[in-house]
């Protein structure tokens, strides 16, 4: 009977963190499609991220960081990504974004690039 009862648990469990994981590709893939700042468009993905009940709040974080990047990351911004890299139990998905937004001068830097399109292929 438990483990008829743990299986129905990680059934239930299991939409989210394939929600979850379409926030992050989702942040991926307006990360690659960044020239100097999000487009409209951009905006409107990362803004739904922000409003989703199952979005994380280092999810929601990074979607609200980067919206308002205009060429680059804020000082303000820039210390809370770097919270997030120096945390222990960020995950390698959030850690990619944080520090692909770190590194961004108008683009994302070649060497995040490759990253970030296998995130959100």
């Amino acid at each position: 009977m438990k483990s008829k009862v743990w299986f129905l648990v990680l059934l239930g469990c299991v939409p989210q963190l394939v929600i979850a994981e379409g926030a992050v590709d989702d942040m991926a893939a307006v990360l690659v499609g960044l020239n100097h700042f999000p487009s409209a468009a951009h905006r409107q993905t990362l803004e739904a991220i922000v409003a989703d009940a199952v979005a994380t709040e280092d999810e929601k974080m990074l979607a609200q960081i980067i919206a308002r990047i205009a060429h680059k990351v804020s000082s303000a911004d820039r210390a809370q990504l770097e919270n997030i890299l120096s945390r222990g139990d960020t995950s390698e998905g959030i850690r990619t974004l944080a520090t692909a937004a770190l590194n961004i001068s108008h683009k994302v830097s070649s060497d995040d690039l490759a990253g970030l399109k296998a995130m959100s292929d």
